[in-house]
């Protein structure tokens, strides 16, 4: 059986009483960094369990866990990087 992309969820839970987190999750850029961070800092972070779709559970010390939220850019910042970049593109060209 395979799994929908829908089916493949990531699930963060954590509470107000213990200091760990569970990630959940079958999404593979997450996996991947998660194991990193888990075999370069094993006192922060440990797999739980793997399941037999993909799936794997970490649990991670929530002082190491952040949730950051990127605001969308505004419309100055989008002309001024889009002058820098076609300014690069035409002094590379040259």
């Amino acid at each position: 059986m395979q799994l929908t992309k829908y089916e493949k969820e990531t699930i963060i839970l954590f509470n107000e009483s213990e200091d760990e987190a569970s990630i959940y999750t079958y999404n593979a850029g997450l996996k991947t960094r998660l194991e990193k961070f888990s075999r370069e800092y094993p006192q922060f972070c440990r797999l739980k369990e793997k399941n037999r779709y993909g799936g794997r559970m970490y649990l991670v010390d929530k002082t190491r866990l952040s949730i950051h939220l990127q605001p969308p850019y505004s419309e100055k910042r989008i002309e001024t990087v889009t002058r820098n970049l076609l300014k690069t593109a035409n002094d590379k060209e040259e």
